[in-house]
């Protein structure tokens, strides 16, 4: 029977209890009498498998936790059950709760599907299955999460989630499987077979007195903390009052510009700005003189400025943050006022309400724009770029161009020397540090200059991207990646972290091509690197001549904030031996990165 509520076998329920005394001894026991009364049992739960993405397929829902449990193992070769800790575990209840909540995420965000040329592709099966396992080992085996970012898993992801609710029949399935003897706290195979009526068998004997007493013992401790989440689970998502505010995420990002020190950054990035300037300058005749611009985010006015003086007889300058007032002042200040008009608002909203100074039958010439974040993507400026470019510029041969008209996002691998710090600081050993210091560098993404000396690996394209032609959906992608060891660097490097950079090109035919680099080899930009850390907690894998790291490379927005960016990295380390005139790869050692780059 499915129940919301978990009763220890050892506590009677008041019904059962014929103390009257007990029962009026205090109004706060009346009180929790009243608050169980929201959480009763019932027969008509419906249970989703945890790799079922949808709610609305009753094909794919259950009346039972057993049967949903068997549907992922027989489907997706997904076992729950293998990741949950041992029954008997003090904090069951709040392990189960978060594994739950993080499998159901990740089965719903973009790390569950496979981007192709042309389109995203939902996986399924015993690769969605694969995918989940590699994932929640890479999250859970280590119990190191911070408590923040554990806490967010208490929420659940899916509305009046059945799992959630029947604990203690999860409880049930995982004292089963504890007693045969094949797992232990999360580790091991779990054998199962489904039964007639439904129910999942875990093969074994049963439980001896001593571990049922265990069982109870260990009940009568969880009850407290139990009734707690599961009051947690049951808050009314409408009620305001117990709900924080949701931020407005375009809002945050907007703002976040209105203040001055960004502005003094970039412009102080001589690489970002001289890029810009001469691409504009130098090619003033073959694409700005007499033409329509617009500068989408244009921040104090820096392109668009160059752009009239490049001698664009129309300069349309767009900014959404407050910054638009300083703007105006600077382009009446240099005299263009004449060709520069700065327009405040979300493009998106100015475009719909036909807000744009262009005439009946305009259309803009140059697009430019310094879209770029760290990672290249971060703040996710360039879907609003290409909304721009579809709605707006002249798509006729050679009258309409995106500037920059291209771009690349690359990956290298390199040493991180903090751990190392520790083994001696000062003359003192503070190895103790090193812990915290790893599990830090697990769980954040950092941004920072990579010094050219620490990469040991090639720098390798993942993917580049035509300016003028992509779309919003080959944003997210799926790569394969194959990483050597670089020239000179003896017969083996530490790979400590991965490092992003990209790429910006204004290279169209008939003009004069600037490009400028963000990888370490090149001078330093504001952007700096992006770098995610492979394996600190439990060693950094080292990367011998002759072998290669490959795997699959993942980036896409974020479900909850689109503006941040999910990554997700397969990798293995090995050797491509010939045999028989095939090439066989040998698989020496191998992991999962998986991280976000947030505000």
């Amino acid at each position: 029977m499915a129940r919301k509520k978990s009763i220890p076998e050892s506590c009677p329920s008041d019904e059962e209890s014929d103390d009257d005394s007990n029962s009026n001894e205090n109004d706060s026991d009346n009180d929790d009498d009243d608050n169980d009364e929201d959480i009763q049992e019932d027969d008509d739960l419906t249970f989703y498998p945890i790799c079922c993405r949808t709610t609305t397929d009753r094909l794919t829902s259950y009346s039972t936790l057993a049967e949903a449990v068997a549907y992922d193992l027989r489907q997706n070769t997904f076992d729950l059950l293998r990741h949950l800790p041992s029954a008997t575990n003090e904090q069951f209840f709040e392990k189960a709760i978060v594994c739950i909540n993080k499998s159901r995420t990740f089965v719903s965000s973009s790390a569950a599907t496979t981007t192709t040329t042309t389109a995203a592709v939902v996986v399924e099966g015993d690769e969605l299955g694969k995918r989940l396992t590699e994932y929640l080992d890479a999250a859970l085996g280590d119990n190191t999460s911070e408590e923040e970012e554990e806490e967010k898993y208490f929420r659940p992801f899916l509305t009046d989630d059945a799992f959630l609710l029947c604990m203690d029949d999860l409880q049930d399935l995982c004292e089963q499987r504890d007693n045969t003897g094949s797992s232990s706290g999360g580790g091991g195979e779990t054998t199962m077979t489904t039964a007639t009526n439904g129910d999942v068998v875990v093969a074994g004997g049963g439980a001896t007195n001593e571990k049922l007493q265990m069982r109870i013992t260990a009940l009568e401790e969880q009850l407290t903390r139990a009734k707690a989440c599961i009051t947690v689970l049951a808050v009314d998502e409408t009620d305001a009052t117990k709900q924080p505010a949701v931020r407005d995420n375009d809002t945050y990002y907007f703002n976040s510009y209105s203040h001055s020190s960004i502005h003094e950054v970039m412009l102080q990035d001589r690489v970002r700005t001289n890029a810009y300037r001469d691409a504009i300058l130098s090619n003033a005749t073959a694409l700005f003189k007499d033409k329509i611009v617009i500068d989408l985010g244009c921040g104090t006015g820096i392109l668009s400025l160059f752009a009239a003086k490049a001698g664009a007889k129309k300069v349309i300058a767009i900014d959404a943050s407050d910054i638009h007032t300083e703007a105006t002042e600077i382009v009446h200040l240099n005299g263009y006022s004449d060709v520069i008009t700065v327009v405040h608002g979300k493009v998106e909203d100015l475009i719909a309400q036909h807000k744009l100074p262009l005439g009946k039958d305009e259309k803009a010439n140059v697009i430019i724009s310094e879209w770029m974040g760290y990672a290249l993507f971060f703040e996710t400026m360039l879907p609003s770029v290409l909304t721009l470019r579809d709605a707006c510029m002249d798509q006729r041969d050679g009258m309409g161009t995106m500037f920059p008209n291209g771009c690349s996002i690359l990956l290298e691998g390199a040493t991180d020397l903090r751990l190392d710090f520790w083994d001696d600081v000062y003359g003192m050993d503070m190895n103790p540090m090193k812990t915290r210091v790893a599990k830090e560098m697990k769980n954040d993404m950092n941004v920072e200059i990579v010094q050219s000396d620490t990469v040991v690996t090639d720098r390798i394209l993942l993917k580049d991207w035509n300016l003028n032609k992509c779309s919003d959906k080959e944003l997210d992608f799926e790569v394969p990646f194959e990483l050597k060891i670089q020239e000179g660097k003896g017969d083996s490097v530490r790979l400590d972290k991965l490092v992003i950079s990209f790429d910006i090109a204004f290279d169209l035919p008939n003009t004069t091509p600037v490009y400028f680099s963000t990888g370490c080899q090149s001078e330093p930009t504001h952007w700096k690197q992006t770098t995610m850390c492979i394996d600190p907690l439990n060693g950094s894998p080292v990367l011998k001549a002759g072998e290669v790291m490959k795997g699959t490379f993942q980036m896409g927005k974020n479900n909850s904030n689109h503006r941040d960016m999910d990554f997700l990295i397969l990798w293995e380390i090995g050797s491509f031996l010939m045999k028989e005139d095939k090439s066989t790869f040998t698989r020496r050692c191998g992991g999962t990165i998986v991280n976000s780059l947030t505000a």
